[in-house]
């Protein structure tokens, strides 16, 4: 469920179709355009896609995807979890490999924001949810032009990329290790993912086992989380019962291994509290 780019090898085998397909999915999308109006209620800048009107030529940043979604222009955070990770072929560090990643929650308001930035490639990914709006919104971007698609937030289809192909592990299982990190109280998952898997049929996701470490309590660095409708905090119980993963509240610290002797290390370097943050969707372009 969440979606991963990771391995600086697998980055540098695939570096150039990405960009043209960034950029042809940027410049050839003539018959969509994304309007800014304002929210009535809240006086917040909101995006609304149209299909009857044609974009203009070769647009910094295009959103497209379901035009009955409504996204805010912007977001205000005031938590900030600062990872990095570190991609290894067998033993051997991956020099200019590996991800920057900045997760940003909300202390007054339901929704949060992942943005990781690929040092192999210099791509840009943003990933925002929104509780409140029922919406979710991927965009990635690159040499500043982006795009992206919103669409309703579905917990079960729901992939902010993130390192490590953990939408592709099997069930999660706890090992019974805590550990405190960076202040915040975890607890050690172990998981596999597998190729007869549904998920992973027909896709390039090799063999993977992951040793995932999730704060306890979600509400300790999404206190927003309290303001998650009734409807969704069901399912994410039901979910964690059922032994998956609900992509709300970020791991902490992951270490992936996967079957060829790659490994891929995601750590946390710094948590901010208290620090108010407004996130543009057109940051991803500057």
């Amino acid at each position: 469920m969440i979606k991963p780019m990771l391995l600086a090898v697998a980055f540098s085998l695939c570096t150039q179709v990405l960009h043209a397909q960034l950029l042809k999915k940027i410049t050839g999308r003539n018959k969509e355009k994304t309007e800014q109006t304002e929210d009535a209620d809240t006086g917040e800048a909101i995006f609304n896609t149209s299909r009857n009107t044609t974009a203009q030529a070769n647009p910094a940043l295009i959103i497209g995807g379901d035009e009955r979604v409504t996204i805010d222009s912007s977001y205000d955070y005031d938590i900030a979890v600062y990872q990095e990770s570190a991609a290894f072929q067998g033993n051997q560090l991956v020099i200019d490999g590996g991800e920057e990643i900045v997760i940003y929650y909300s202390s007054k308001n339901a929704h949060f924001c992942i943005q990781l930035n690929s040092r192999s490639t210099r791509t840009k990914y943003y990933f925002f949810g929104d509780f409140n709006k029922e919406s979710q919104l991927s965009l990635a971007g690159v040499d500043k032009i982006a795009s992206g698609d919103k669409t309703k937030l579905d917990l079960n289809t729901m992939e902010p990329v993130y390192p490590g192909e953990i939408g592709y592990l099997g069930q999660l299982l706890k090992t019974g290790a805590k550990r405190v990190i960076a202040g915040v109280a975890c607890e050690e998952y172990v998981a596999n993912n597998y190729r007869h898997h549904a998920r992973v049929t027909n896709t390039n996701h090799a063999k993977v086992t992951a040793h995932v470490w999730i704060p306890m309590d979600p509400h300790t660095l999404f206190p927003g989380y309290s303001f998650i409708p009734d409807h969704y905090k069901a399912e994410i119980d039901t979910m964690r019962i059922q032994g998956s993963y609900p992509p709300v509240v970020m791991p902490l610290e992951m270490f992936l291994q996967y079957g060829n002797g790659d490994k891929v290390y995601t750590y946390t370097r710094e948590i901010i509290f208290g620090e108010g943050r407004r996130v543009m969707l057109t940051d991803i372009i500057k």
